[in-house]
């Protein structure tokens, strides 16, 4: 692992709450089968001469949709061997202290921020001291294995294999922030995010890893990316207009209009200069504003009429319908209610 240095508490954004404390114990054997359950079995190895402190095992931790999301503290120097990564894709990004992997042609330390991708093939070693603390997210590989067949809209010329080490530092910012996200989601609140949002939050997670994180899957698409048709394009929009009202995953927009997640995003970009998913959701700002400002939805209340067009959260509708017609959804009903 090289030199190891101590290091701050950078990404405490990382860490679940309290109210996801699964066990909290200076016994790593009565921990061991919580941690099996979440993330699969494993040895552990103590390092026991190298141990200056022994404190509490920590492990909080729960599930985004399909994804087992976690924060370790194993409060000792121990290695963690793996065994039970068959069929999934295991991310760990550091929190804190020091840390490293271990695998059979080399070792790397790591730092806060830190993005290391494991999967049965790789046989790796996660190397934790005392003060280390990771957050792990574990992936269905066959979910992903779908999701890169829609992204590139043909079948895969092999099994996903990913780059283990996430070091490109574009990468490594997308994907720390959208986990700071995804955390404060979960920590935000005493009610857990809707099915709508975990789906969303879900496929969010995946397109990212997919999209920033070096594999197979990467090289594959950049050598048979395609231009989606006009006919396609308005196929895709003529269906994100007749299901405003639903659940639309990205995946669903270029189910319909037969091409690749990657292509729809490009066509998006070039023809409106946005996403497809800001696109769906100016529309329903749109269909919202227009029931505030007609008197036929006064019975509705606010909260109503934007859970009805795909807003879950009331805090973040409120932003964004603000950011758009530069005026509070309350502010249109009490205009339209003047005119009347």
């Amino acid at each position: 692992m090289g030199e190891d240095t101590v290091i701050d508490d950078s990404e405490a954004g990382l860490r679940l709450s309290e109210r996801f404390t699964k066990v909290t114990t200076h016994d790593l054997y009565e921990a061991s089968p919580i941690i099996e359950r979440l993330q699969g079995a494993f040895i552990a190895h103590p390092q026991c001469g190298r141990a200056l402190r022994e404190e509490p095992v920590h492990v909080r931790a729960t599930m985004f949709g399909n994804v087992a999301i976690s924060t370790y503290k194993f409060g000792r120097t121990v290695d963690i061997v793996p065994k039970g990564l068959a069929g999934a894709v295991l991310v760990t990004t550091a929190i804190a202290g020091r840390a490293g992997l271990a695998v059979a042609d080399g070792r790397w330390g790591i730092r806060p921020g830190t993005t290391f991708i494991s999967q049965e093939e790789h046989s790796p070693t996660f190397l934790y001291d005392a003060d280390t603390e990771v957050l792990k997210l574990r992936f269905d590989h066959h979910r992903l294995e779908e999701l890169r067949c829609k992204m590139q809209h043909h079948a895969p010329g092999g099994p996903l294999r990913f780059d283990r080490l996430m070091s490109l530092p574009g990468a490594c910012y997308r994907w720390v922030s959208l986990l700071r996200f995804v955390v404060a989601t979960l920590n935000a609140s005493e009610q857990r995010p809707s099915s709508m949002e975990m789906t969303r939050m879900e496929e969010l997670l995946m397109l990212t890893l997919l999209s920033v994180q070096p594999s197979n899957y990467l090289a594959d698409s950049a050598r048979r990316d395609a231009t989606v048709s006009p006919r396609q394009f308005r196929l895709a929009v003529d269906y994100i207009h007749h299901h405003l009202g639903e659940d639309i995953r990205l995946s669903d927009i270029a189910g319909a209009a037969a091409c690749s997640i990657r292509s729809l995003a490009r066509a998006f970009n070039q023809a409106c200069d946005t996403t497809p998913m800001q696109y769906l959701q100016g529309l329903r700002l749109e269909r919202v504003k227009a029931e505030l400002s007609h008197m036929t939805s006064v019975e509705k209340t606010i909260a109503e009429i934007a859970f009805h067009w795909g807003f879950r959260h009331l805090g973040e509708f409120n932003r964004k319908y603000r950011e758009t017609f530069g005026q509070t959804p309350s502010e249109t009903r009490q205009r339209a209610r003047a005119l009347f």
